[in-house]
């Protein structure tokens, strides 16, 4: 096919104008694309400035500053409140060993058993265990892995126990610690993203934020005692907690008084004597309504008589829970509960 030099120069000018059409659909197509972009931004943009101006804190330097002012203050009574919380953390000793802990706790289980008390004159039956029955009486040695946790649970009880018999308690029937699931810091802060808890999870995994232990203590004291006793424990330097605390009488002076205990003695003993006191029954009927009027009428007019010191002392049953934030092995620096002992003996014997 033939064309000719004009048809040539038409063909050339025609595509030259196909290229420049594209190009320019291309840059308007753009161009619109960004003006949609940059006006969506501008009404998002928008819409956050109108949200925070109307939030109840504006934003500007003044809120910035109160917001800092608050932080602080915050950061300072967490500071405050994990230093009284963690007042009364033990050092534990990491140079004793099984045998040495085992003696320790039979010498201060016989020094324990001698504080004076209601029992004989002491808190205490003979051959009280303290709840280490299978080494303070037994003839087991503890575990070698176990020692921190049992020091740290023998140091608590001696303290409850020195705690108690100052309060005046009548009897110490029972302590022990009982099991109690340790919760990793994971547990205990809030969630983190994944990434951060990947990185962290072995060091989670290893150091709790905190030990808790808890114990069953059941002792008989009066209602003064009681009371002092529950006292001593929240206002311990120790972080103790009472978890619950029942407590009951097994007699009542004013209900033995009143003739409750006579009446529930003679209803057992006619109900079991029913059948041999049937046929005289109705003749002492009348006789037995007119004695039990004139007795109810003289204890009337008597009035009862009561003596609070010579009440049965109550029989108290508690859980209670202690926690250690680990500030005292960080800060002693390898300083050992076994040379915090020795110094407070000194102290004494001084």
């Amino acid at each position: 096919m033939n064309l000719s030099k004009n048809q040539i120069v038409m063909l050339s000018i025609g595509g030259v104008a196909l290229v420049a059409s594209l190009a320019f659909g291309y840059l308007a197509f753009s161009a619109y694309s960004a003006k949609s972009e940059a006006s969506e931004n501008a009404e998002r943009d928008s819409s956050a400035v109108r949200s925070l101006l109307g939030a109840a804190i504006s934003p500007d330097a003044s809120s910035v500053a109160a917001v800092n002012k608050n932080r602080d203050a915050l950061a300072g009574w967490t500071e405050a409140a994990v230093s009284a919380a963690s007042a009364g953390d033990r050092a534990l000793a990491t140079d004793v060993n099984e045998a040495a802990f085992k003696q320790k706790l039979v010498d201060e289980a016989r020094a324990l058993s001698e504080l004076p008390g209601g029992v004989n004159g002491k808190i205490v039956k003979p051959d009280f265990a303290f709840g280490f029955p299978d080494f303070v009486t037994g003839d087991k040695l503890p575990e070698k892995e176990k020692l921190p946790q049992l020091q740290r649970q023998w140091a608590d009880i001696r303290t409850m126990v020195e705690t108690l018999q100052a309060c005046g308690i009548v009897e110490l029937v029972r302590i022990e610690p009982t099991l109690v699931k340790q919760p990793t810091v994971a547990e205990q802060q809030p969630k983190e993203t994944k990434k951060k808890k990947r990185k962290k999870k072995a060091d989670e995994e290893a150091k709790p934020a905190y030990t808790e232990e808890r114990y069953a203590i059941d002792f008989r004291a009066k209602p003064a005692a009681l009371v002092k006793v529950v006292n001593a424990l929240a206002t311990s330097q120790r972080f103790i907690v009472v978890e619950s605390l029942d407590f009951t009488r097994e007699s009542d002076m004013i209900g033995k008084a009143l003739g409750e205990g006579d009446k529930r003695g003679a209803d057992a003993e006619q109900q079991s004597s029913r059948p041999r006191r049937r046929r005289r029954g109705a003749e002492q009927a009348e006789f037995g309504a007119d004695a039990a009027a004139t007795d109810a009428a003289a204890e009337a007019d008597k009035g009862v008589v009561n003596d609070p010191d010579k009440e049965e002392p109550f029989l108290a049953k508690a859980v209670v829970l202690t926690y250690d934030f680990g500030s005292a092995a960080q800060a002693s620096g390898g300083e050992t509960a076994g040379a915090e002992d020795a110094k407070e003996n000194k102290e004494e014997e001084e």
